[in-house]
């Protein structure tokens, strides 16, 4: 696979060659320069252009591209925060069996936005997401362990509370364990924006201990 991440070097058969991975780093090159720019101006341009090729990628069947363009328009990198975008971009992910899409649809689905509310249809995605994560992703690599964290941390919740099913507490201190431990190896990979999302397992794993003999491996 090819390195390029300058669009000057673009070149559309190879692209389509390789799946659209050329179009997506050209895209991520965009993206995280955009993060690093201080002039608004410049800063729009580049999320613009990020989109762009995150497109072309996505057009070409790329499940990484598509989750990173429902990124864009779920946090309003292009101009306000559009749900409906977010919704479409993150379902094509989710239907190419991408983790991090199905998961993020399912906070669509949890919370209503871009679409109706739907608990059950949420907790669904999130089983689909660690089913493929589970496959796909190595618990040792910080970011794979944070797609696996935040999969585990929805569940644990939903399981807690009984959001989309039947409460399940040994079920929930399950999942909090195995977040706390999969957050806590993003961290030392210097992830550190998780650190809130594992105060939150750490907290949940304690509160849904209280009394529980773990009986679950």
């Amino acid at each position: 696979m090819t390195d390029t991440t300058s669009s000057a070097d673009y070149d559309e058969t190879a692209d389509i060659v390789f799946g659209g991975d050329i179009s997506l780093d050209i895209g991520a090159a965009n993206y995280d320069a955009a993060m690093r720019e201080k002039d608004p101006g410049e800063r729009a341009r580049l999320f613009q252009q990020a989109a762009r090729w995150y497109e072309r990628s996505a057009n070409i069947g790329n499940a990484q591209a598509a989750t990173n363009l429902g990124y864009v328009y779920l946090y309003g990198r292009i101009g306000s925060v559009d749900d409906a975008q977010a919704f479409h971009w993150f379902t094509l992910g989710a239907e190419m069996d991408n983790p991090e899409s199905c998961y993020k649809l399912g906070d669509l689905y949890r919370s209503g936005r871009g679409c109706a509310r739907d608990p059950k249809k949420a907790v669904e995605l999130y089983c689909r997401a660690g089913y493929f994560a589970g496959n796909e992703c190595d618990p040792d690599i910080p970011q794979d362990a944070a797609v696996l964290a935040s999969i585990e941390l929805r569940l644990a919740e939903c399981c807690e509370r009984g959001e989309g099913e039947r409460k399940n507490r040994k079920l929930a201190h399950w999942y909090y364990r195995h977040a706390v431990d999969h957050f806590e190896v993003a961290l030392s990979g210097g992830l550190n924006w998780y650190g809130k999302a594992l105060e939150s397992a750490r907290a949940g794993y304690t509160r849904t201990g209280e009394g529980l003999q773990e009986g679950v491996e």
